[in-house]
């Protein structure tokens, strides 16, 4: 029961770096009753954490993934390197776009062959614009996440 509630505690915890989590698991005292909620917001506003803006919003999983992004960035040494990795992100996602204008300028070619409908342009427009923001929301959402486990994992 009481590794039970450890465990949770931990991920109530993953905000903390590693090493100010494993202390405050070590120092604090488990008992039957405490709720696990109130424990890691009573740590949180110890050390000025805003506990009821962690876990609120309607992307959830998104904005858990970017505030743990910006969390490890803020408590990193290594911040060069991790300006590298984000540049590479950037980069990577500028890089996304150049297959999805070239296949929509493909596409004009063939529209304008076989009809001269402005409709249709705009059509086909939207159509890649939606293609390319769901592929890049997944893209951003992949990398993000590679990179709060690298540095994450490195600690």
């Amino acid at each position: 029961m009481k590794e039970d509630k450890l465990k949770k505690l931990a991920e109530e915890l993953k905000y903390l770096k590693e090493e100010e989590r494993q202390k405050e698991l070590e120092s604090c005292n488990i008992e039957s009753n405490l709720n696990v909620k109130e424990l890691a917001k009573e740590i949180y506003d110890k050390r000025g954490i805003d506990y009821s803006k962690l876990n609120t919003g309607l992307f959830n999983n998104i904005g858990d993934s970017i505030n743990e992004f910006a969390t490890i960035f803020k408590n990193s040494d290594a911040k060069g390197k991790m300006v590298l990795d984000i540049l590479y992100m950037v980069i990577l996602v500028v890089f996304i776009k150049v297959p999805f204008d070239l296949v929509r300028d493909v596409g004009y070619d063939y529209i304008e062959l076989l009809s001269t409908n402005n409709v249709y342009y705009k059509l086909w427009n939207l159509l890649f614009l939606i293609i390319y923001t769901i592929v890049l929301i997944c893209t951003l959402i992949v990398l993000i996440k590679n990179f709060i486990k690298k540095y994450r994992d490195s600690k």
